[in-house]
């Protein structure tokens, strides 16, 4: 019955192809050589065979979304991540987040509802943690209006505060800074 109900919410013909998240890290030879028999991790859950991780991402018809990690050579730690996505989400939503707290627009404590690029995606932004600010619904919305410029002044990542000049249509500049 339940997979009854979601078929019919989602309007997916089958209940199992439904657009879910799924965080498995592998390296590229793994996903590459079937042949290859090393773990893939399946975050929260710990290792899986890279038989099973190669066949959940084959053969869903759900939507799949593919984010390029890197890592230091030999099994070193995660050195960067996919810049060219579109949007900010999972752990990086969460730390723009976190750093922002609330609206970076000065004068403006209103909730984060929007994580706005700086230097917008496209215009050749990238998405990555100095390029992202938290905004609310109106601060996101008036800034695409005409003569609205956003830029980054200190990016956060040398001790200091990320930082963020704006610029109103008529020219007044303020500065958004996190807290």
């Amino acid at each position: 019955m339940a997979d009854a109900l979601v078929e019919r919410v989602t309007g997916q013909v089958n209940a199992a192809d439904v657009n879910a998240e799924l965080q498995i890290a592998m390296p590229l030879a793994v996903l590459l050589d079937a042949n290859n028999h090393a773990a893939a991790e399946l975050d929260g859950y710990g290792p899986v065979p890279a038989d099973l991780a190669r066949d959940l991402l084959s053969t869903s018809k759900g939507r799949v979304w593919w984010r390029r990690l890197y890592a230091a050579p030999v099994g070193g730690p995660l050195v960067g991540g996919d810049p060219h996505r579109r949007r900010f989400d999972g752990h990086l939503r969460k730390l723009i987040m976190w750093r922002d707290q609330h609206c970076r627009d000065p004068f403006c404590d209103a909730p984060i509802r929007h994580i706005d690029h700086v230097q917008r995606h496209t215009d050749g932004g990238l998405t990555i943690y100095p390029n992202g600010r938290g905004e609310c619904e109106r601060g996101n919305y008036a800034r695409e209006m005409p003569g609205w410029k956003v830029e980054v002044v200190t990016t956060g990542l040398d001790g200091r505060h990320h930082t963020v000049k704006i610029t109103t249509p008529p020219g007044h500049a303020y500065q958004g800074r996190a807290p």
